[in-house]
């Protein structure tokens, strides 16, 4: 099949999809799923609109949360260095779009549009764009060859490709060349930049400058965790964190702690799962396993006193946020997406807090890291429920060498730094403003 014949069954497929979204979203008693498509159609509010055309942009999508936090480094920085430019936002997410309205870096906030030519050129010509970065595995082609076209410089930051990505995209490969044809891929690994080639970017536009998840900023905790761990050390409590937790490993968790908490007076676990719409499914089964529940809205929220935290008990993260802040609390860390198929999740935030981390076999989205810290000692890997609970055992068993292996994980964090001021060389080297050139070389 050529390459513009698969461009044109990507095109009308996505066309599709946003004419479809269009009539559901308003179809007369849709449900709120179908409502909500009609901010994924490049449409903004009036309010928007007038922030849009106020000043040069410079706009960011990440997909969600983990990699909004991710990018908050190379944000600030951008922010500081240039701040006539007005920096929008976008995630394809509800929560990661809550969050970025919240996030004094960001001027502008929405839903990434459809990647159908409609919805794009409606946001790019509400946009006086200059520069346009996407985070790791983000790559949207329609979007990018729209930018491209307009003559828009684009940049892949903390750039991942999986190798699974690589094999599903193997028919769309002629599309995602095009798209990356002129995009400057700033990626986490070696083996990274090698399957971005492969999917199609330019190798001369392809640069290894690790992740910015090493140069997350240490920000104080917010008040709402200072609440929380005033409450844990009123109670004297030891946590066990379980953060991005997905169906299937809750009830590895909850049965391990069960196991656990006889042996351990005063042991608590701080059950975080990863979407928020699965609060209220991850309560019902705690309180099923008849374990105390506290939800952390509850145990933090002001006017309340300071509430005791039951031991044996579970405290339910229901909030999106304070997970990072929260593995400092704890003895020690689990980090989920790992004991099922999902890749794993974001290990670098135990690891800054200085916690023995314990992860599940699948971490293929963070492959190489998560392999230096095993290697150095920072992090266990387990294979299922059963090991998860000797390796909580023997942590428990050993302080000090939790306590070592927490020293470790942050020795390989504090390593990994640079990575901000690599993506800002590479980005003023390959765009044409001198201002911007010479403000990064200050």
């Amino acid at each position: 099949m050529t390459e513009a014949v698969l461009a044109g069954v990507y095109r009308v497929t996505m066309s599709t999809a946003a004419a479809l979204a269009a009539v559901a979203s308003r179809f007369p008693g849709a449900p709120e799923s179908w409502r909500a498509l009609r901010e994924r159609l490049g449409q903004l509010s009036d309010e928007q609109l007038a922030t849009a055309s106020s000043a040069p942009a410079m706009w960011l999508h990440a997909a969600s949360v983990g990699e909004l936090t991710a990018s908050r480094p190379l944000l600030r920085r951008l922010r500081e260095r240039f701040p006539e430019r007005l920096l929008a936002i976008s995630t394809t997410t509800q929560t990661g779009l809550e969050l970025a309205r919240t996030m004094p870096e960001a001027h502008l906030a929405f839903l990434l549009p459809l990647d159908a030519r409609a919805p794009v050129r409606r946001i790019l010509s509400a946009l006086n764009l200059e520069v346009f970065f996407f985070t790791e595995t983000e790559i949207w082609p329609t979007l990018l060859t729209e930018l491209s076209e307009a003559g828009v410089p684009a940049f892949m930051v903390s750039g991942r490709v999986s190798q699974r990505t690589v094999s599903r995209a193997r028919w769309l490969r002629p599309v995602y060349r095009r798209a990356l044809a002129s995009v400057t891929c700033c990626m986490q690994t070696d083996e990274d930049a090698a399957r971005v080639i492969a999917l199609g970017a330019d190798p001369r536009w392809v640069k290894v400058t690790g992740s910015l998840k090493f140069d997350g900023e240490e920000d104080g905790p917010p008040e709402d965790v200072r609440r929380l761990a005033a409450a844990l050390d009123a109670s004297g409590r030891r946590a066990l964190v379980a953060g991005s937790t997905h169906e299937g490993e809750e009830q590895m968790l909850l049965d391990a702690y069960g196991r656990l908490a006889a042996g351990h007076a005063g042991l608590v676990l701080l059950l975080a799962p990863r979407h928020p719409e699965r609060f209220d499914a991850v309560a019902r089964q705690v309180k099923a396993a008849k374990l105390p529940l506290v939800r952390y809205s509850e145990l933090t929220a002001s006017g309340n006193g300071q509430k005791a935290v039951p031991a044996p008990g579970v405290i339910l993260l229901d909030a999106v946020g304070p997970l990072q802040h929260c593995y400092a609390l704890g003895f020690a860390a689990f980090v989920g997406g790992s004991l099922v198929p999902v890749g794993g999740h974001n290990v670098l935030e135990p690891a800054r807090a200085g916690r023995p981390i314990i992860v599940g076999p699948h971490t293929e989205n963070a492959r190489e890291i998560v392999d230096r810290l095993v290697a150095g000692g920072g992090a266990l890997r387990v294979s299922n429920g059963e090991s998860l609970t000797w390796g909580f055992g023997g942590l428990l068993g050993e302080p000090e060498r939790a306590v070592e292996m927490g020293r470790r994980a942050r020795a390989l964090v504090e390593t990994g730094r640079g990575a901000v001021e690599q993506h800002l060389k590479i980005i003023a080297t390959r765009l044409s403003s001198a201002t911007f050139a010479r403000a990064v070389d200050e």
